[in-house]
């Protein structure tokens, strides 16, 4: 087996090539001068079992193209078997058609990626457990999950915690999570202006008074939804709240807000390549979960 990074999340490839006491294979990844991605893959694959790491992360479009000019030359060196692992699928949380017109982007992605020579995929807590059914290729669907909770016995006494969702949509995930602990499930109401897009709790429905409060989600974005969380929780009587999401995207003012903010910690993984983050943001790492899995497969 042989490990090849894109360009999104190399340290990610390299923990899994050193997981598995494989080399990364030697890409050498450019751009044209009008702006054409160029991809040289400068050793000999043929007959090579082949894994390639790529998140589909900012910039995301070049990304995207990085990956399928990497598969095509990956065929063209007669790579035996290939098999992709996208830690963060963008475009997925653009599942749904909400207005006539609107593509589902997830479904296109599935699509380019889902080539006849691409023998498995492998995907991290998706947004809508449905996406994988968008590819014609086999898919394995894996999840954090595991991961959090061993951090979360670490530091905290089980029998201290709740588990939260921050919105309703994410109830089903915070209620699965919190069956790992058989710990106590609250919702928070929110509300969110599609005018000026501001997200703000409004109700909680359960018990926290002198609680340590774990919420629970996929992906932070901006982070206002786990900020007005916080805040409504510790009003509530809360004693700590920390937030596991698997997918740090923290867009615009994220990090600072998240820094300023009531909540006490921040815990993602590396599926999002994080060149520096502030003291209350911890990252765990995936890449032996994903080598476990990938030596399932080979």
């Amino acid at each position: 087996m042989r490990i090849i990074s894109g360009s999104s999340n190399p340290v990610l490839a390299k923990k899994i090539a050193q997981q598995l006491s494989v080399p990364l294979v030697d890409v050498e990844i450019s751009a044209f001068a009008n702006g054409e991605k160029r991809v040289w893959i400068k050793e000999k694959l043929d007959g090579q079992d082949v894994v390639v790491v790529q998140s589909f992360s900012d910039p995301v479009d070049e990304n995207i193209i990085e990956l399928l000019l990497m598969l095509d030359a990956l065929e063209r060196l007669g790579a035996k078997d290939i098999h992709v692992i996208i830690p963060w699928l963008g475009y997925s949380l653009q599942d749904k058609v909400f207005r006539p017109g609107e593509p589902i982007a997830a479904k296109v992605m599935a699509k380019l990626v889902s080539h006849a020579y691409v023998k498995r995929v492998y995907l991290v807590d998706l947004h809508n457990t449905s996406i994988p059914g968008f590819f014609d290729i086999p898919c394995s669907h894996l999840s954090a999950s595991e991961l959090f909770a061993e951090d979360v016995r670490s530091r905290f006494a089980v029998e201290d915690i709740v588990i939260a969702s921050p919105d309703f949509g994410g109830l089903k995930r915070a209620r699965q999570f919190a069956g790992l602990f058989d710990a106590p499930l609250v919702n928070i109401d929110k509300h969110r202006d599609l005018a000026t897009g501001k997200v703000t709790a409004v109700g909680l429905h359960g018990k926290v008074t002198g609680k340590i409060v774990i919420l629970f989600d996929d992906v932070i974005l901006s982070g206002g939804t786990v900020t007005e969380a916080s805040d409504l929780l510790k009003e509530e009587g809360a004693k700590e709240t920390h937030f596991y999401s698997t997918h740090g995207l923290f867009t615009g003012q994220a990090l600072a807000n998240l820094e300023k903010s009531s909540i006490d910690s921040v815990i993602v993984t590396n599926t999002l390549h994080q060149a520096s983050l502030p003291s209350k943001i911890k990252v765990l790492d995936l890449a032996p979960m994903l080598a476990t899995t990938l030596e399932e497969w080979f």
